[in-house]
């Protein structure tokens, strides 16, 4: 408890007083209207975030020029007609108590829909490494252009009434295009050596100072290191890091990676330790003397607060964690830490749905998170009696839920445990939190005055001697079973008879489906089994652990 004292303790910046040193970052929603223009839903979205009271709260990616949208319903800040807009994210945030940055940002090559009509443009006309289309590589007038861009977009934040605004260096978007050897091949004073493509970055920084005056705070969001064959390292840009804080950065907002990065690192699932990139705010402190914020998965407050304690960064970032339970921060701070859930880092609904184009801002374990303007507050004025089939990770979810609104629930399972094949999942290596979240929502669910019923099928007849006003069914999934010759075979057994301990593996073992399952049943049985054979119907490979 030690520790929440330092997260908990204020830190003037400029002229921004911040009650804490929690910061919520910047994360898409996809929630913006199609002209770029704020949304009553991204409106509900930042205010409920704000109402957990992070010290700062850094709004998604606001769009500096036409050219440099990432997405359709990016928000902007090109024009003085978004700024009406912008002010209610504003004054959202303020409503709570809660200080605000807006950031900008130029996507750059990394936009598809920009790339495919043409649109897209960069230092050099190298093509993206995810897209796989050129940009046009930017002439002089186009550099002179967006510097501009983002000072009369910083300048617009501040019209607004934004605290601070946040510059987009990070993630392989345009300043980082213009930093990285690997994207940026010119031969002039914005190309070849290390100050000459840090340049745009001071550049940028500049105008903004100039447009938004001095005592106007500036973070400046950088990816210290790229995570990828051939790019930079933090002791390759270190050198850098003095002139842009001359420059105006008054905060570094010490992020990684890259579009390309492999490993998953820059969305950081269960494999990744929270904290696992504090050493690269370490090494950005120790260069500079501006505040640090350190990321990296991070989820308690107790674990943000010894890095501040220990002097490895200033302020933490906690991005996924606040889709699953805006108010950890307020529990942490009440004692309450049991109370809270933690983010599983499982990236569907937040990540994975964004990336692909599939719809807005959603948490796998969070019903509210994106949909706050339908979220149901108030408790129901006819309570009803609802049966809930299946105690999954859907039914206790639906149990929950009911129960918060003041019905009487009663929740069945046909196993002796609630919790579904999660508790199978659980199993594999590095998805201990996936055990930890239903255990956790188990116990909500019972806290809540659920009657909770193990052990028990429920039967048609059931249901109509005790007439239950509604049922849920949430009885989730059946394994496919393949029809193999042999299939029945003493030998054969499925991945949840391995997870669950009920057959115990022989040296050679041949799993049928490579997908996730597969992947996790070989993942698990390393070190167990001499030779593990992966075989997918569309793609065939051997993988022998010695």
């Amino acid at each position: 408890m030690d520790s929440l004292h330092y997260l908990f303790s204020p830190l003037r910046i400029k002229g921004m007083e911040l009650s804490n040193r929690a910061v919520m970052p910047p994360m898409g929603t996809n929630l913006g209207n199609p002209d770029g223009t704020v949304s009553d839903a991204n409106v509900a979205y930042l205010a409920r975030r704000a109402k957990g009271r992070p010290g700062l709260l850094i709004t998604e990616i606001v769009g500096v020029h036409p050219s440099g949208l990432a997405i359709n319903t990016q928000l902007c800040a090109f024009e003085d007609r978004f700024i009406p807009g912008l002010a209610k994210l504003a004054q959202a945030a303020h409503a709570e108590g809660c200080k605000v940055a807006m950031q900008i940002h130029h996507a750059g090559r990394e936009s598809f829909f920009m790339l495919a009509e043409g649109k897209a443009i960069a230092p050099s006309a190298v093509p993206s490494l995810i897209y796989r289309m050129p940009p046009r590589e930017m002439t002089h007038d186009d550099i002179a252009e967006i510097t501009n861009a983002f000072g009369s977009a910083a300048r617009r934040a501040r019209e607004a009434g934004f605290d601070a605004v946040e510059v987009h260096g990070a993630h392989g978007y345009l300043l980082t295009q213009f930093l990285s050897a690997r994207s940026n091949r010119r031969e002039d004073e914005y190309g070849g050596s290390l100050e000459n493509r840090a340049r745009f970055i001071i550049d940028i920084l500049s105008e903004v100072r100039r447009q938004v005056g001095e005592d106007f705070p500036i973070s400046l969001r950088l990816s210290v290191e790229e995570f990828i064959e051939g790019g930079y390292t933090v002791s390759d840009i270190a050198p850098v890091f003095p002139a842009f804080v001359a420059a105006g950065a008054d905060i570094i907002h010490a992020s990684f990676g890259t579009h390309g990065s492999p490993g998953g690192i820059t969305t950081a699932p269960p494999e990744y330790e929270p904290g696992f990139a504090v050493p690269l705010a370490r090494r950005v402190k120790d260069a500079i003397s501006v505040p640090v914020i350190a990321v990296g998965r991070f989820t308690d407050p107790e674990l943000a607060g010894s890095v501040i304690k220990r002097k490895e960064a200033d302020l933490v970032a906690f991005g996924r964690q606040f889709l699953a339970d805006p108010d950890f921060l307020k529990k942490a701070g009440e004692g309450r830490r049991g109370n809270t859930r933690f983010c599983i880092a499982c990236n569907q609904g937040c990540i994975e749905r964004l990336m692909l184009g599939e719809g807005k801002i959603r948490c796998a374990i969070n019903p509210e998170t994106g949909q706050e303007l339908l979220y149901p507050q108030e408790r129901s004025v006819k309570p009803r009696r609802i049966w809930v089939i299946g105690a999954g990770p859907a039914g206790l979810t639906a149990a929950c839920e009911a129960a918060r609104l003041g019905h009487n629930v009663t929740l069945f399972e046909k196993e002796s445990l609630t919790g579904g094949l999660i508790r199978y999942g659980a199993s594999a290596p590095h998805k201990h939190v996936y055990r930890e979240w239903i255990e956790w929502l188990d116990g909500q669910v019972r806290k809540a005055g659920v009657e909770v019923k193990t052990g028990t099928r429920v039967t048609p007849e059931m249901i109509v001697s005790e007439r239950p006003d509604h049922v849920i069914i949430a009885q989730g999934s059946e394994p496919v079973i393949p029809p193999i010759p042999g299939i029945d075979a003493s030998h054969v057994c499925t991945a949840l008879d391995i997870f669950e301990g009920a057959v115990t593996p022989g040296t050679s073992v041949v799993i049928i489906g490579a997908g996730f399952v597969g992947m996790e049943a070989a993942d698990f049985l390393t070190g167990k089994a001499k030779t593990i054979t992966l075989v997918e119907v569309m793609l065939i490979f051997l993988v022998i652990y010695v």
